[in-house]
């Protein structure tokens, strides 16, 4: 009863119409915030930044658990005619040195520009009082992982227990420590059931490529990672290394009742009771813990155990887990695109175009995704993360197949009938100068090392548009 119940509840979310409606496109654009040097800011720091915004007309949110200001929020009055999720929100990601820029949706990408420009002009005025730096990169360069960067929410202070320590010690952190140094270029598009099932199947097997095109982390720890060059999207793979069902390109589902079963294989995680996580730790899978008719046991961070009876709701905790490189959100009734490096300060939104791109033309790109098996897309997807551009899919290079990657996005854009598509121009650029930020970016450390870099990578004042410069 349970399970038909989160069925049904999961296809009635997804109820767009293309043919009578516009698509919503949302934005989440996570940016690495550093002190002069390079360090990640301080805890501090974003907390002042709060109260900055606070005082030009932001509302705050506190966190329950730790305390602390985790979000700064404000009603977004053109999303407003159009949407009834009409928030723009500042936040942070799993770090609380990693802000993440959530702008409510638009109908276009030329207003979802405009919006996001805004929102980082009174970021960078703020940063550049505390003489702090705004990256354009996927990564921290200097900070390791650690605890220490962690925004101490609850359900982010669960990740160690969910996590190893291959590579991060205990004292330092875990393996799951690694996302509090990464930095992604995620966006939403409102799609309906049917296509979004093909649009998630699609984007999973082809999110190699848009790595390719992306990639952005290569410089982290205060040196050139000679084995990556998106070094973000492989750090999934490590964090959990137990999980790998939950991460990268998953199998394609062929319905809404098998994406649901896919989920609801994953092991047991947290559900959410009376404002409070708790850590299932008697059941195998959450499927065992949502159909079995005996109450499993919850433990809270701090050890306390209760029962806890199932309910239908505890599927919005589990979907967020599912970290595929494109996921369906049910909450929004779109189709989330994840695998992305952040991006160079003015062209953060190539990501986004890409994807709205190949769901605007999403036949001409399922078919292109028949070209290769899963597995072969799945190679792409390690090869495109160590070697970007130079990577390569049975012995051919993989320039000439992004190329045609690329004419199938501006096709589904040019049919918009928007002028959207010349936000893949700079995609376009790179392949023909066989050259991706992680190249240039490797280029400018180099020869000229970190001070460099700094520079390279930062959000500058001139990169806004005239009506900012004149402010």
């Amino acid at each position: 009863m349970i399970k038909q119940q989160v069925i049904s509840e999961f296809k009635r979310a997804f109820n767009f119409d293309k043919t009578t409606a516009s698509r919503g496109i949302g934005v989440e654009c996570e940016i690495p915030i550093v002190e002069e040097a390079g360090e990640a800011v301080s805890l501090r720091g974003i907390q002042n930044m709060f109260l900055y915004l606070e005082k030009i007309g932001f509302q705050l949110d506190y966190d329950d658990y730790s305390g602390l200001i985790v979000a700064a929020t404000r009603r977004n009055a053109k999303s407003a005619e159009n949407f009834p999720y009409c928030t723009d929100t500042i936040t942070t990601d799993t770090a609380y040195s990693t802000l993440e820029v959530v702008l409510a949706p638009q109908h276009n990408l030329h207003d979802i520009q405009s919006q996001l420009e805004e929102v980082l002009f009174l970021l960078k005025t703020f940063f550049d009082s505390q003489n702090c730096l705004m990256l354009g990169c996927g990564i921290q360069p200097i900070s390791p992982p650690s605890r220490k960067l962690l925004m101490p929410k609850e359900r982010y202070c669960f990740f160690e227990k969910l996590s190893t320590n291959h590579l991060v010690k205990q004292q330092t952190g875990a393996d799951s420590s690694l996302l509090n140094i990464t930095a992604s270029n995620q966006c939403h598009i409102e799609i309906g059931l049917e296509d979004g099932l093909i649009a998630a199947n699609v984007l999973n097997a082809l999110s190699g490529l848009q790595i390719a095109l992306h990639a952005n982390s290569p410089i982290c720890e205060g040196s050139v990672d000679a084995n990556r060059k998106a070094n973000r999207e492989m750090m999934w793979d490590v964090c959990f290394p137990n999980r790998l069902q939950q991460i990268g390109i998953p199998p394609a589902f062929a319905s809404a009742e098998s994406y649901i079963a896919y989920l609801l294989n994953f092991k047991t995680l947290l559900v959410k009771r009376e404002g409070q996580y708790f850590q299932i730790i008697n059941r195998d899978s959450f499927s065992d813990f949502l159909l079995n008719q005996v109450p499993a046991t919850g433990v809270s961070l701090e050890g306390k155990e209760r029962i806890i009876e199932p309910r239908a709701d505890d599927i919005e905790q589990l979907i967020p887990f599912g970290w595929f490189n494109a996921r369906l959100v049910p909450k929004y009734g779109t189709v989330e695109s994840r695998m992305c490096c952040q991006q160079p300060q003015n062209e953060m939104l190539t990501p986004s175009a890409l994807t709205l791109g190949l769901v605007e033309n999403l036949q001409a790109a399922h078919e292109f995704s028949t070209r290769y098996s899963l597995s072969t897309w799945r190679e792409i997807r390690i090869q495109a993360a160590r070697d970007a551009l130079e990577a390569t899919v049975e012995g051919k290079h993989i320039v000439a197949l992004l190329g045609e990657f690329l004419d199938i996005a501006k096709a589904g854009l040019q049919g918009r009938q928007l002028g959207e598509e010349v936000f893949l121009q700079p995609l376009y650029e790179r392949i023909e100068q066989r050259q991706v930020p992680a190249d240039l970016a490797i280029e400018v450390f180099k020869k000229r090392g970190m001070k460099a870099f700094l520079q390279h990578v930062a959000f500058k004042n001139e990169a806004f548009s005239y009506r900012y410069k004149v402010a």
